[in-house]
């Protein structure tokens, strides 16, 4: 197979752990624009138009999801996570996640992240939808493989509802069949993040759509979204069981455990 024809994809990487791998590519996928046809300006994600279209992709991915969700909420643009998608884009490092530093957002800690990268241009819906496509090895509540289905829950996740991303053209020393001289580096955070490993095979509870939002949905989606996240991760454990120490705000350390807890003491009736 030529060098120009070559589509890779990078790896999701979790909350702790980080993927190695290329999980299991199609080659043969061809996107119907591709190259010469598409102009860098008009997959900029700076741009209003493609952040639109960007988040119209994974919320139409996310509604459609087999089998269905109860709790899947709807996405938005994250103006914070699409500056640090474009800040590690511009890197032009080849399948290489950013640290969670890089990732950090106040409101959410480290935020998820997809790669993808092409030796031409193509649409983002091409980049979007092969990582959709890892829904075909996925197995809901089975046994999977971080590197094989990482991308897919990451976009599915259900509780990740803010987006942004980044595009940069990269010139590289190719080292091997995977990392040609010129690519496109696609980079897409998603906050808050997904693919917890516990969790990774269960990345929305089933159910009829919406069934777990039934006063806040708009097309199969939810719309009652928390915007912060827990740092903890037992923090939902805590509060069944000493709801007024978790949250309770009046000493210094009530409120450090106020802040790692935030999600869970501020949306007790929302999806988070």
């Amino acid at each position: 197979m030529s060098q120009k024809t070559i589509y890779i994809l990078a790896i999701v990487m979790a909350v702790v752990h980080e993927a190695k791998g290329y999980g299991r590519i199609d080659f043969r996928r061809r996107p119907r624009l591709m190259g010469d046809k598409i102009s860098l300006t008009s997959l900029d994600p700076r741009r209003m138009r493609v952040q639109q279209k960007i988040v119209i992709y994974h919320n139409a991915f996310r509604s459609k999801v087999r089998p269905t969700a109860a709790n899947m909420l709807k996405m938005k643009w994250h103006t914070g996570a699409a500056r640090t998608a474009q800040r590690w884009a511009d890197q032009c490092l080849v399948l290489e996640h950013d640290n969670e530093t890089g990732r950090y957002d106040p409101n959410y800690g480290a935020c998820g992240q997809n790669i993808f990268i092409s030796s031409h241009k193509v649409p983002w819906l091409f980049a979007i939808e092969t990582w959709w496509l890892e829904k075909n090895i996925f197995r809901y509540g089975g046994r999977n493989e971080l590197h094989e289905i990482g991308h897919y829950t990451q976009m599915v996740w259900a509780s990740t509802h803010e987006v942004g991303c980044g595009i940069a053209k990269c010139n590289h020393e190719p080292s091997s069949r995977f990392s040609p001289k010129v690519f496109y580096n696609y980079v897409c955070n998603y906050c808050p993040i997904g693919n917890h490993a516990r969790r990774l095979s269960i990345p929305y509870k089933i159910g009829e759509p919406c069934s777990l939002c039934k006063q806040h949905c708009k097309r199969n989606l939810c719309l009652n979204s928390c915007p912060y996240a827990d740092y903890w991760v037992n923090c939902g454990q805590l509060h069944r069981a000493f709801p007024n120490w978790v949250c309770n705000t009046s000493t210094p350390q009530g409120r450090d455990r106020f802040r790692k807890c935030r999600a869970t003491c501020v949306c007790r009736h929302k999806i988070k």
